[in-house]
């Protein structure tokens, strides 16, 4: 039987970038060969490791240490869920009685209903909720920084948090991650449209409705059971915008989610465009490579992207388990 890979067919329409050139060359380029300050901006950098999450609390940990030693102001912009990362970095912070005090801490973005009503923290449905279950009151009280130095969304701050962040002297340290439809958290080119980068850099933080791989990037997420219970996603998020990540003093992103109990890993094809796609606010996640700043990627996620091709032989290991099953 004669096969053939003449069969074409275009993007789907809905999908944000489409210029089938430049998926096809991404989707093939090798992360590993690419590590290093080898980016628009010299002071970007991209490294492969084994345990993203101990680089992620590393760095948190050095960050507050120094704020505490020097007792400087140190403001962060946090993703969460990121519980793993928060009980490792509250271990630490106890075992060396390294102090919060002067921290302050801003989320990447939280859910919100289709009235636009944000979750509480105290909500199981919650993002910020994680932070305050898995570091907060994990954290010694006399370690803790004050209530009011944790910024979380309501309804009534949703256009005004970017202000926020500013009035404390912007981000000193932005930590993202890519989502399922290439989107920095819930900043995706639906809810942030713009024809060009100075455009698309300069918007703040508002009510969003997350792409449809958003919701399902989520329903993979521990909080939904890692079941793909897309109905049990808010259909809606407040965000930070391109502005806030762009105005950090340094951004750090880490990618490292994979599919529940396999190899597959849904970030493999968005960081690649992100990386290696042009520079275009229809790939949010393009703008990390023109800041000072390091995008920490998993080996499973640096992994080759394409599927492995048919064994040439087979069919003939088939017609042998054939053969043994009806010997």
């Amino acid at each position: 039987m004669a096969y053939t890979r003449s069969f074409r067919f275009a993007p789907a329409r809905w999908l944000p970038f489409r210029d089938e050139e430049v998926l096809d060359r991404v989707v093939n380029e090798s992360i590993v060969a690419r590590q290093g300050r080898n980016f628009e901006n010299p002071e970007f950098e991209l490294k492969v490791v084994a345990d993203v999450h101990n680089y992620f609390a590393v760095e948190l940990m050095q960050r507050i240490r120094m704020s505490d030693l020097k007792d400087e102001k140190l403001v962060l912009i946090l993703p969460s869920p990121e519980n793993a990362v928060f009980i490792s970095l509250t271990e630490a912070l106890n075992k060396f009685k390294i102090s919060c005090r002067n921290v302050h801490v801003f989320f990447l973005y939280e859910y919100a209903n289709e009235k636009g009503e944000v979750a509480p923290w105290q909500s199981p449905y919650s993002r910020s909720g994680h932070f305050m279950r898995y570091f907060y009151e994990r954290l010694d009280a006399s370690l803790r920084m004050p209530m009011e130095q944790i910024h979380f969304w309501t309804k009534d701050n949703v256009e005004t948090y970017s202000d926020e962040l500013a009035a404390l002297g912007g981000a000193d340290v932005a930590v993202t991650a890519l989502s399922w439809s290439g989107g920095i958290g819930a900043i995706d080119p639906e809810s942030f449209p713009a024809e060009e980068l100075a455009e698309f850099t300069a918007m703040g933080s508002r009510l969003v409705t997350p792409m449809p791989e958003m919701i399902a990037h989520d329903s993979m997420r521990g909080m939904f059971g890692a079941s793909g219970d897309v109905a049990n996603v808010p259909p809606k998020a407040v965000t930070v915008g391109p502005k806030d990540l762009f105005a950090a003093k340094e951004w750090i992103d880490v990618e490292y989610l994979v599919g529940c109990g396999g190899f597959p890993a849904h970030q493999t094809f968005p960081i690649r465009l992100a990386l290696f796609g042009p520079l275009s606010p229809k790939i949010p996640g393009s703008i990390m490579r023109l800041h000072k700043g390091i995008c920490y990627v998993s080996s499973q996620v640096a992994a080759e992207a394409n599927s492995a091709p048919d064994s040439p032989n087979l069919i003939a290991q088939l017609e042998a388990i054939r053969q043994k099953e009806e010997g």
